[in-house]
Parts: structure tokens; C-alpha cells; sequence
């Protein structure tokens, strides 16, 4: 975690998108669309565990609409380790609840670091208002539903942020703009860090030999990549690699063609 609080917003329409488009989910969640999300993280000061709380937000006319608060509180550990999710309590009296999905397990991995519990006032109200099992298990799987899908999410914006020369921040300043607004009775703005991503940098061709004794390979594409050197993290921005002199890859797609029954042979 990069930090001990902080506060994650994004447009949730584009995000179930995303999901949707992947193949992860069978239908779009059309209740997305205008809806905003965000996840306030209170972190340790390792940086390695944290609780989240999801807010979201419908759209309005006026940009301002009521937020809604999930009654389910993410807890996050980077090692894995929940030795408190380890007692056996009641969901609705502080015990933690488990979240799996079978259609990835690349997704399961990431959600073995995270657990989810219920914020101790909803789960009085619904020891209370819950008597029935069904509705109960209803519950936790809608409510769990309804936010699980942020945390490989929100893992991978991290992963982004912690990564070396994967982001380009500028730091902009308001002070000139606070001036005239002080000037003229009004709340000054906030100085602030813009971060733009660098996924789509393009480095210039590298044409360096293999040491190794082998014949460096064509010139081809290689794909931006985040690549990890012990504990570091770093993204390694597309680029062009091999030797020109070699040749040039300039598709990986294969084209195939057949010649009719009377057309000269063609082979490609």
C-alpha cells in the first residue's frame, strides 16, 4: 500500500465493462451505468495489510446524489495471513467470510488475500432482521457479489502505482489560481500530484547482441510487460528488439491461401 489512507474512485460502468467484455461474467450489469464507485483504505504502516470500505453512487442530474455505504468491510493482507480469520465466529457476530470464483484461478489467488466481514452495526441489525437461513445465505452471497470484483481491481491499480517507471506523476501547483481566490473570498484548491500512466510509452528499437553465443533473433514488437527483479516491480514499456540485419517479424498473425482449380499455385 503506498500509503496509509487513501481514497480510490472510479466509473464503474466502464469498470463492469471490462469485466464483462473478459468473459467473466455472463451479462452486463446495466445497474453500472453512471454509477461511481469508491473504496476508502486504512493501511498498516508495513503497507501490507489494510480494511476497505465501498462506497458507490448513482448518477444525478445535479452531480450530487445520496452514496451508499456496503455493509461488508474488505480486509487485506499481501502475505495471506488471517490469524484472527481463523476463529470460528458467526458471520453476523464478527467472523470473516471467504470469497472463490471457479471461472479463474488466477482470480481465487488474489482473493485468498483478501476476506471480507460484515461492519459490526449491519451485522446487529441483521442478527436481528435475518430469522431465516435462506434470506440469510442470500445475503451474504449478494452482498459479497457486490464488491468482490474491486479487489483484483484494486490490486492491480497498486501493483501500478508501486511499479517503477509504470507512472509519470507532475506535481501541480495552485498557488497562483488560490491567490485571486483568496482574493476574492473563495476556498483556495489543493496543490495536488498528477499521475499519468506509461503503458503506452514506446521505447526505440533495441538491437543489442545475445551474450549468450546465439544469433540475435529479427527485429520484432514486444508487448508492454511489468516484470519483477527479487522485490521490485518494474514496467518494461513496449518496445522494438532483435536485429534488423536478421530481418523484420512485422505480423505474428499467419495468413493462409489457397488457389482455386486453375489459378496459378500461390504459397504464402
Amino acid at each position: 500500500m503506498p500509503a496509509q489512507h487513501m481514497w480510490i474512485e472510479w466509473n464503474d460502468e466502464a469498470h463492469m465493462r471490462v469485466i464483462h467484455e473478459t468473459q467473466s461474467t455472463a451479462d452486463f450489469d446495466a445497474a453500472a451505468m453512471g454509477r461511481r464507485v469508491g473504496i476508502l483504505l486504512q493501511s498498516s504502516a508495513n503497507g501490507l495489510t489494510a480494511v476497505g470500505r465501498t462506497f458507490w453512487a448513482g448518477s444525478a442530474a445535479d452531480e450530487i446524489s445520496d452514496a451508499t455505504l456496503s455493509p461488508l468491510e474488505m480486509h487485506i493482507d499481501l502475505r495471506g495471513e488471517f490469524p484472527d480469520a481463523a476463529r470460528t465466529h458467526d458471520v453476523f457476530s464478527g467472523g470473516f467470510i471467504d470469497a472463490t470464483y471457479s471461472g479463474n484461478t488466477a482470480t481465487t489467488e488474489l482473493l485468498n488475500h483478501v476476506r471480507f466481514r460484515f461492519d459490526e452495526s449491519w451485522a446487529g441489525y441483521y442478527r436481528e432482521a435475518a430469522r431465516n437461513a435462506d434470506f440469510k445465505r442470500r445475503l451474504i452471497v449478494d452482498s459479497i457479489d457486490s464488491i468482490a470484483w474491486d479487489a483484483p481491481f484494486l490490486f492491480a491499480f497498486l501493483l501500478l502505482l508501486s511499479a517503477k517507471d509504470a507512472t509519470r506523476s507532475i506535481a501541480v501547483s495552485r498557488a497562483a489560481i488560490n491567490r485571486k481566490r483568496l482574493a476574492n473570498g473563495r476556498a483556495p484548491l489543493l496543490d495536488h500530484i498528477e499521475v499519468n500512466a506509461s503503458l503506452d510509452a514506446v521505447s526505440s528499437a533495441d538491437s543489442t547482441g545475445d551474450l549468450s553465443g546465439r544469433q540475435s533473433p529479427r527485429l520484432h514488437h514486444v508487448r508492454g510487460h511489468l516484470v519483477r527483479r527479487e522485490h521490485r516491480v518494474f514496467w518494461r514499456v513496449p518496445h522494438l528488439r532483435g536485429n534488423a540485419a536478421q530481418g523484420m517479424v512485422r505480423s505474428r498473425t499467419v495468413c493462409l491461401a489457397f488457389a482455386r482449380k486453375g489459378d496459378p499455385e500461390r504459397r504464402v
